[in-house]
């Protein structure tokens, strides 16, 4: 299963990035969610690493999907079945800022996937134990290098660096923007070369930058 873009609704979002504070952003984008059935981008059917599969299933369906509200998936995630990590076991996925972390379950199964939200909700990252580093590069590439009209994609160059242990970690990143305007969406993906790294997919996805001024 290799995960392609449904732009319905995200298209709507263009008119969300220009000239609005964050309150009525986060609103507006609510709306043009609701507007479709297709709520996010789906994945499209094609083989795919198992685990790489639901890493991007689950970047979507949380992280993606529930951009314009992060509130509302910390509430979702307070509420399940799955209990919040405490503050020694989340802080590995915060990356040193105060917020909270959940393992999430990927068809029934626990114990791979943990997402996390950084205090003040303008961040959401989804982490993988194991996922194919390959698999999820080429999955993630082929959601983020196509925006809807008019937004434009835009690819930052791919940097490389040693993890030590974790063999060589590379980071992909992506920007959908309207041209002209500040405010802009932000996705990013790093993955790790060995299976051992602890950590071998960590995506985020974030609204950034300020509305333009007059």
């Amino acid at each position: 299963m290799s995960p392609s873009a449904d732009t319905s609704s995200i298209t709507y979002w263009s008119n969300c990035l220009i000239k609005v504070p964050h309150s009525i952003l986060a609103a507006c984008i609510a709306l043009g969610l609701g507007a479709s059935a297709q709520a996010a981008p789906k994945p499209a059917s094609k083989a795919l690493e198992p685990n790489a599969e639901g890493f991007m299933t689950l970047y979507i369906g949380l992280c993606m999907n529930h951009l314009s509200d992060l509130q509302a998936l910390r509430t979702d995630l307070l509420r399940g079945e799955a209990p919040k990590l405490p503050p020694e076991s989340a802080a590995r996925f915060l990356n040193g800022q105060p917020g909270d972390a959940w393992p999430v379950p990927y068809k029934g199964q626990l114990g791979n996937y943990v997402v996390a939200l950084p205090a003040g909700n303008s961040m959401c990252t989804l982490h993988a134990r194991h996922a194919d580093p390959a698999s999820v590069e080429r999955a993630f590439a082929k959601v983020v290098d196509k925006a809807p009209s008019p937004l434009v994609a835009k690819r930052g160059k791919s940097q490389e660096h040693p993890g030590g242990a974790a063999g060589k970690l590379r980071t992909l990143s992506a920007t959908w923007v309207q041209p002209g305007a500040e405010r802009r969406m932000q996705f990013m993906v790093t993955t790790a070369a060995s299976d051992k790294a602890g950590r071998q997919a960590v995506g985020s996805v974030a609204i950034v930058g300020e509305p333009d001024k007059k």
